[in-house]
């Protein structure tokens, strides 16, 4: 309710304060304002907006705003609510048919196009009726008719003007909408994408795991039929099955849903790095770093397995980012092809690997990221997917080179496994 009578206020003051631009036309004290103008435009921006309040607040704003003018000029009101008050009327005629017009629209938005002869016709009307209050039947000679005709036409004029910048813009800010949450939805399936993988890697996992529980179960019933431990071994075995189905099911699923999109048209290189570039910059913003990334895209390469490589830079990216000890964060990425590979390079200026662990990083579950404020620790997939993602879906090979204040992943992919267009 609030919000309703602020909007009420706010729309009111601004057609009061649109009022103040007139000009006189043939007769003292008729003024032609730009206020009018604000009914169609504000209709346009908010669907909500109030008719009828508005526009008894808006005559009474521009009612007082007229009479304090001539008060603070002449130090009286002497004629001044005679010669002001044909112009509420104006207003509360203006405003009732602009009502009823929109209510006639059935809460379709305005069209500008359809509109222009409603328009015309109400300002036209709304003019005419506060002549004749001002002039009486003289509101129908040749130039009273000729002087609000054609302001009526100017007005509507703006109008259209002013509403075709409008939807211009209105198209603009849906563009920008619609390309932000496309970038969204590409992280996210390239996300999902790398997680299915994962869940792939633990179905052999899972298999393992249920094989080994009814080995168990068999061993023990072979020393002791009854024995309690070989009907818990059983159940655990079953209990892993049933899992393993829902796990199944689930990943089926998402797989499925993936595949529909993973289908679809593929995208640049640079285009990739550079969608991913923005994203990984506000990501370092939210973790209070300034992350800079310069990309060296040497050839054109057009690929339709760009969610795959998208999940590779992703995590090579988080990884220098989580990393990093310092509060500003470079990273570098250069492509290149030689012969029949396509050779990418990651390197960033983060602490370095040491070289112990230089063996064990690409191994699940190692990790040296530790939050000490929380005593969280990272749990140590991303390098691992990156692995996996390089040598099982494109067949290349993933080496690193580290020392202190460097550290350079080097991505060698066969070009027919890009599936490229350069």
């Amino acid at each position: 309710m609030k919000k309703y009578f602020g909007s009420i206020i706010f729309f009111s003051m601004a057609i009061t304060v649109a009022a103040q631009l007139n000009i006189n036309l043939f007769i003292t004290d008729f003024k032609l304002s730009v206020a009018v103008i604000c009914f169609p435009a504000f209709l346009f921006i908010a669907q909500s907006f109030p008719v009828i309040p508005v526009t008894v607040f808006g005559a009474v704003g521009v009612f007082a705003s007229r009479l304090l003018l001539v008060w603070l000029q002449n130090g009286r009101l002497s004629g001044a609510v005679r010669s002001y008050y044909p112009e509420v009327i104006f207003y509360l005629c203006y405003g009732l048919a602009f009502y009823l017009y929109t209510r006639s629209l059935g809460g379709s938005r305005l069209d500008r196009n359809r509109a222009i002869l409603p328009l015309f016709a109400i300002d036209y009307g709304a003019n005419l009726i506060e002549l004749l209050f001002r002039i009486r039947l003289e509101a129908f000679t040749p130039k009273a008719q000729a002087s609000i005709l054609l302001a009526a036409a100017a007005r509507t004029a703006v109008i259209w003007c002013v509403l075709t910048v409008f939807a211009h813009y209105r198209l603009l800010l849906l563009k920008q909408e619609h390309e932000e949450r496309y970038k969204r939805l590409v992280l996210l399936i390239s996300k999902l994408d790398g997680e299915v993988m994962w869940m792939k890697k633990n179905t052999t996992l899972i298999e393992d795991t249920m094989n080994t529980s009814y080995r168990l179960y068999e061993r023990l019933k072979e020393r002791d039929e009854s024995s309690p431990l070989a009907r818990s071994a059983l159940k655990v075995a079953k209990d892993i099955h049933e899992v393993k189905k829902e796990y199944l099911l689930i990943m089926r699923g998402i797989s499925e849903t993936l595949d529909e999109e993973l289908e679809g048209d593929g995208m640049y290189l640079d285009e990739l790095l550079e969608l991913l570039k923005d994203t990984m910059i506000r990501s370092a913003a939210e973790h209070k770093k300034k992350l800079t990334m310069e990309t060296d895209c040497r050839d054109r390469v057009y690929t339709n397995r760009h969610y795959a490589l998208m999940s590779i830079f992703r995590n090579l990216f988080v990884n220098a980012l989580e990393a990093a000890e310092k509060d500003e964060v470079h990273i570098y990425v250069k492509e290149q092809a030689e012969e029949d590979m396509f050779i990418f390079t990651v390197t960033d200026d983060g602490p370095g690997v040491r070289e112990e662990d230089q063996a064990d990083i690409f191994k699940a579950g190692f990790s040296t990221k530790i939050n000490f404020s929380t005593g969280e620790v990272n749990r140590g997939l991303g390098l691992n997917l990156v692995k996996d993602l390089v040598e099982g879906q494109f067949g290349g090979t993933l080496a690193l080179s580290s020392i202190p204040g460097s550290t350079t992943f080097t991505i060698r992919i066969p070009q027919e496994k890009m599936k490229v267009v350069v």
